[in-house]
């Protein structure tokens, strides 16, 4: 039998609103889940990228000329907007849009809730990118250090909004952490200060930390998921493995969820190194859910991970909002069916 049990739901949706979204993978996944996520619907279905208007509406931030790193591995990763930020900017209060989305759509959860279609005990989860993340990809070398730190005091007290207006016993909080696995493989550039994996974990623990208790707090690791390819393809699991086990040395969390190569995911080897996983009682997920629907293939991915003897959720490798990107003909419903296809419910 399969260590496959239930289903991590990473953050984005193939779904036009909010409800739809968490209806939809309530009924399909009840009970598979733990967590359920709002599908970031909207202009937040491409992640970071509706931070950019956000930010160009502060008087002091324009857009200025692209970044561009001809070194990366994968070319759709070697140009990105750049940000010129001048110093002493301020972003207004609530200025990013995260709370406002998060409370808007925990009224929508609780309304699910009491009709029945969420299951009791199913947390509403908020995936959020890391600080690091936004000002990394967008601001350019000379304007990270300007947008550090008033980017990173306004999402930390947009969280502290969220958890002031929703439950925490009702809440789960994920931070996205994909930038920072690009600039330890190369792909982004940081500034020096922000480069080394010592801040990268001090940030990591920090995002963490400001995570209230009794909420739930995890980590999506991520190589990349545009077009539904990473800026460069993991070998195995051991980067991601050594910056999960940092942080947890630090402070504790309740959920890990982990990438899986669509190629190099389906030999025992990649994931050789989840036995030197050391995250405490966080609750594991890997994706070994294929963008392309190909069963086979999630059936080898599934057996490969079995070898580790670890028990896991299944999950996609990014969020399920771009759906189709390199012209796979599939739905959402199809990637939930097989998420419930592969795992025991948990409920």
């Amino acid at each position: 039998m399969t260590l496959a049990h239930g289903a991590h739901l990473v953050g984005s949706l193939a779904a036009p609103t909010a409800r739809e979204a968490m209806a939809i993978t309530a009924r399909a996944l009840g009970r598979h889940v733990s967590r359920l996520t709002d599908g970031e619907t909207g202009p937040r279905s491409q992640w970071i990228w509706w931070q950019i208007d956000k930010l160009v509406a502060v008087p002091g931030i324009r857009m200025g000329a692209p970044q561009v790193n001809p070194e990366t591995g994968n070319p759709d990763y070697s140009v990105f907007p750049g940000l010129d930020v001048e110093a002493g900017i301020r972003i207004p209060a609530g200025g990013l849009g995260y709370a406002d989305a998060a409370i808007d759509s925990y009224a929508e959860f609780v309304r699910l809730r009491a009709a029945g279609t969420i299951p009791a005990g199913v947390r509403f989860q908020v995936s959020i990118p890391t600080p690091y993340a936004v000002v990394v990809a967008w601001a350019g070398p000379a304007s990270q250090a300007n947008l550090w730190t008033p980017f990173r005091a306004a999402l930390f007290d947009e969280v502290r909004t969220i958890q002031e207006s929703i439950p925490l016993g009702d809440l789960a909080i994920q931070w996205d952490v994909a930038v920072e696995i690009g600039a330890l493989e190369g792909v982004f550039s940081p500034i020096p200060e922000l480069r080394t994996l010592d801040r990268i974990v001090d940030e990591l623990v920090a995002c963490l930390e400001v995570v209230a208790r009794p909420a739930e707090r995890g980590l999506h690791l991520c190589y990349g998921d545009y077009k539904h390819r990473h800026f460069v393809a993991p070998a195995d699991l051991a980067l991601v493995v050594r910056l999960a086990n940092a942080v947890a040395l630090r402070t504790d969390l309740d959920f890990l969820h982990l990438p899986v190569d669509r190629e190099n995911g389906r030999t025992s080897e990649y994931f050789a190194p989840l036995r030197d996983l050391q995250a405490g009682d966080a609750e594991l997920s890997l994706g070994v859910i294929d963008y392309e629907n190909d069963s086979a293939r999630i059936d080898e991915l599934v057996r490969a991970a079995d070898s580790a003897g670890r028990r896991y959720a299944v999950a996609t490798e990014c969020g399920m909002a771009r759906l189709g990107e390199r012209g796979e003909s599939v739905t959402l419903g199809d990637l939930l069916a097989q998420h419930a296809r592969v795992s025991q419910p948990v409920r």
